[in-house]
């Protein structure tokens, strides 16, 4: 998403999300009369939390496999029982005749792809690792389909969004790119990927011929993006135009699926693309482990090239508005109430001080979590709820079934973006592990439209934040307040909507653990990353309609890649290790001393990153 100005209020996200998820308020597990007396949960609550669990208790083999939104919606399109559930579902999906866009995680056999025509689907996508599916199902359909052994689990498709053109863009100067035009160095020779929404042909043709993109710009076949897209893609264009003007310039869209972004990461680096930043994020990419967007930037990178990406808009622990919260579970006590008597044993989560909540301190878009198991391997279930400012009333809830093949993830989503969560200032986000061992989680508020209570660092994830991504965090053009001047690092700092770092990841591509038997913050498990890497400018101006100013790490992300090719550009003898070495060393220190957590390595330099690379023996 692109804020609107330095003090940044997020937009409306409706103009920014194309997808086909209709995510529906689902399902945790338990009455939650952990809280202290005066936080306790109403009866009337408690009964519709146990009617959810009864049902819970019930489902099929194939209905374990299922994201709760889906197994809840077919249940009640079926005319089963449903509990307290029936009125937190989107009623426009839960209907017989509904046919839903999928994620279906399982071997892609030809076995599997025949029981998918069976029951009425049909293949929109096979993912380059070939086992990840995505169709288009029957609602009805999709328990049958479940219970076949090739399938591990289905998933509604994902929410996605950007991370925010004669003119240059501010970055020319502030970055010393103008200098760097001086001394000849344009980025001559390189080609340049951009993945976004969208950069339609018409857009395209109007930019080349006022020349703010040149005239080799392609779009690859087919990728242009979506009809209604916002051009986001040409307004990135017209950035690494502006600073590397001698580039080459190509373009696939990142909005029709996970799969198909994956692919074209992967067509790009064939068309002879040695750069490629994106600026675009999925709901479902996992923190803890790569997923298939990140796979394919680890094979682009692993063939010499390298990838850049937006850090993300969702705030920071040193903006004071984080809206993360991450750390290893840790027993808030047994859920007592109707539930326990029964012989439940879910445990609630304290967030610290023995507070088993969370608030969100603005109306959110929503919420997701997830936890420091394997993708497609989580055998540790847990569940997430959101009640009122006073804990009285269940708003929302995501319990899907995690028995050992499934993702370990739970989503709510809010009305505007997919879902059905009425969303209001201090609702409570309550963690439930309803069978299992701790784990680390990742609590966050999705697009960081509202801040948590209880924040920490650590929001930029997912194929973003990746081993081999380089990962772009913004500054305001003109925070140093001094006009379109060359940026210093000292009076630049981030944005306070920049995502933070660290990523710490706990397992290798393949789900294998980096520390065996260790997967917690606490025991200091897994892999740390220096993310964000490097700071860029935003706020800029472009031609596209809607990009001027440009704001957001979507901005930012093309400023670093346009350097990048400069580099490239000046000395192509390079490695890509090389390169990004440069970078770093030739960068401007912004935040704190050093690498940190907002600012990375500091502001891009293109001059001096220019001059060294002149120098590489």
């Amino acid at each position: 998403m692109t804020p609107n100005s330095g003090s940044f209020v997020p937009p409306s996200t409706a103009s920014r999300l194309k997808s086909g998820f209709a995510v529906i308020i689902i399902a945790s597990s338990l009455a939650l009369t952990g809280f202290a007396q005066t936080d306790q949960i109403s009866e009337s609550a408690q009964r519709d939390i146990a009617s959810i669990v009864d049902v819970k208790r019930s489902f099929s083999a194939g209905e374990r496999k299922l994201s709760s939104n889906l197994v809840f919606s077919s249940r009640l399109a079926e005319g089963k029982p449903v509990g307290a559930a029936a009125g937190l579902i989107d009623p426009d999906i839960a209907v017989p005749g509904k046919v839903l866009k999928v994620v279906i995680k399982g071997s892609a056999s030809a076995e599997l792809l025949a029981g998918i025509a069976a029951h009425g689907g049909t293949v929109d996508a096979v993912s380059p690792g070939n086992d990840r599916i995505e169709a288009s199902v029957p609602l009805t359909e999709l328990e049958g389909l479940a219970s076949l052994s090739d399938v591990k689990s289905i998933r509604q498709a994902p929410l996605k969004w950007t991370n925010v053109g004669a003119l240059n863009t501010q970055g020319y100067i502030g970055h010393r790119a103008n200098s760097t035009a001086a001394m000849g160095k344009i980025g001559t020779g390189v080609k340049v990927g951009v993945l976004s929404d969208s950069a339609l042909p018409a857009r395209v043709a109007a930019l080349v011929a006022s020349g703010d993109l040149g005239p080799g710009t392609t779009v690859l076949p087919g990728q242009a993006g979506p009809a209604n897209g916002s051009d986001e893609g040409a307004a990135m264009m017209e950035i690494v135009q502006d600073l590397a003007p001698g580039c080459q310039l190509y373009f696939a869209t990142a909005f029709t699926s996970e799969t198909s972004f994956a692919q074209n990461i992967l067509d790009l680096g064939a068309a002879g693309c040695k750069v490629i930043v994106d600026d675009v994020s999925y709901a479902d990419e996992f923190p803890f482990q790569d997923s298939v967007i990140a796979q394919a930037v680890n094979t682009f990178v692993a063939s010499g090239g390298i990838y850049f990406s937006s850090a993300g808009n969702s705030y920071s622990k040193t903006s004071g508005a984080a809206g993360t919260w991450e750390g290893d579970f840790k027993d808030g006590g047994a859920v007592t109430g109707p539930i326990a008597a029964a012989g439940e044993t879910g445990r609630l989560h304290d967030f610290g001080s023995g507070q088993t909540f969370n608030r969100l301190l603005q109306a959110s878009s929503g919420v997701v979590l997830f936890w420091s198991d394997p993708i497609g391997g989580s055998g540790n279930d847990y569940d997430l709820f959101v009640l009122n400012s006073t804990g009285t009333t269940l708003k929302a809830f995501s319990a899907a079934s995690q028995s050992g093949t499934d993702d370990p993830i739970e989503d709510i989503a809010a009305t505007g973006v997919g879902g059905t969560y009425s969303a209001a200032a201090n609702d409570r986000v309550v963690v439930v592990l309803f069978s299992g061992n701790p784990r680390a989680l990742h609590l966050e508020s999705l697009f960081g439209s509202a801040s948590l209570s209880i924040s920490t660092t650590g929001q930029t994830h997912g194929h973003n934040a990746g081993a081999s991504t380089q990962c772009v965090a913004a500054t305001y053009w003109n925070s140093a307040h001094t006009g379109t001047k060359p940026f210093n690092g000292t009076n630049n700092p981030t944005e306070v909507f920049s995502s933070d770092g660290p990523r710490k990841i706990f397992f290798n591509p393949d789900g294998s653990e980096i520390t065996p038997g260790n997967v917690l913050f606490g025991t200091s498990g897994g892999l740390t990353l220096q993310k964000p890497d490097f700071t860029a400018a935003d706020g800029v101006s472009t031609k596209t309609p809607g990009f001027n100013p440009f704001y957001g790490t979507s901005a930012a992300a093309p400023h670093a890649a346009a350097i990048a090719a400069l580099v490239w550009g000046a000395k192509p003898s390079l490695t890509n290790t090389q390169v990004v070495s440069i970078l770093r060393n030739t960068s401007l220190d912004n935040m704190a001393p050093g690498t940190d957590r907002d600012g990375g390595y500091g502001v891009l330099n293109a001059l001096t990153a220019v001059q060294a690379a002149l120098a590489t023996p």
